[in-house]
């Protein structure tokens, strides 16, 4: 039997929901490209932090929570409900830390000094190479996914994820809880001893059955387009 071509869409379709959608949450995966270990000094650290908390204030978009690893973070956020598109929003939080990773890596080249962290210095999975290894890494990188710039920060390959059912936001927020205890890290005992993972006032302390509850009042009040 032949599909018709809007059959075959539907039963070909990865997922039930497009992408863009009105005050959607989203889960999104960021990395450093070779994965270079960046965010493991105050500075670097912080970029990110204060990336994340400048889209909460100047974009209207909502902090549901975030983990920053050395060489990655996973964020989830939601959009306000005059908002769809995901892409510009975590486009536009790598475009400004990646120059600020560049700036600081040039200071430190001429002779400004970034120590590592307590909680990473002592850790034998964490290393970092020096800035000017990294510089190279990314400059070499550039040759090969950029045309017009000197340097690739991120990793071209990335996640970006619509959260449209309570189940996949209390997925997401557990492999943000798991990165920083997990065996490949050793970052902390339990998750919420990690200093560099947010949960919000929302989230934080919620039992698992609170936690559906909540999940399910978020998903509700989204009026989700079909593929």
């Amino acid at each position: 039997m032949t599909l018709k071509k809007s059959e075959e869409k539907k039963e070909t379709s990865k997922f039930k929901h497009t992408l863009r959608q009105s005050g959607g949450i989203y889960f999104y995966c960021g990395a450093i490209i070779n994965r270079k270990n960046v965010f493991v000094t105050d500075e670097y650290i912080d970029l990110l932090v204060n990336a994340f908390k400048l889209t909460e204030l100047k974009k209207d978009v909502k902090n549901l929570g975030y983990v920053i690893m050395p060489n990655f973070f996973y964020w989830i956020f939601k959009l306000s409900s005059n908002q769809d598109d995901p892409v510009k929003i975590y486009s536009e939080v790598k475009r400004d830390v990646a120059l600020g990773i560049l700036d600081n890596l040039k200071k430190e080249v001429d002779g400004e000094s970034y120590e590592m962290t307590e909680d990473f210095k002592n850790n034998e999975r964490v290393g970092r190479s020096i800035p000017q290894k990294i510089l190279w890494t990314f400059e070499e990188q550039a040759k090969q996914f950029e045309q017009n710039k000197r340097h690739r920060v991120w990793a071209p390959k990335t996640e970006i994820r619509l959260l449209d059912t309570p189940e996949l936001i209390e997925q997401k927020l557990a492999i943000i809880k798991k990165a920083p205890v997990s065996e490949r890290w050793q970052m902390a005992d339990k998750a919420e001893n990690y200093p560099y993972m947010y949960l919000s006032e929302d989230i934080s302390g919620l039992g698992e059955k609170e936690l559906k509850q909540y999940s399910m009042d978020l998903v509700s009040k989204i009026a989700f387009k079909t593929s």
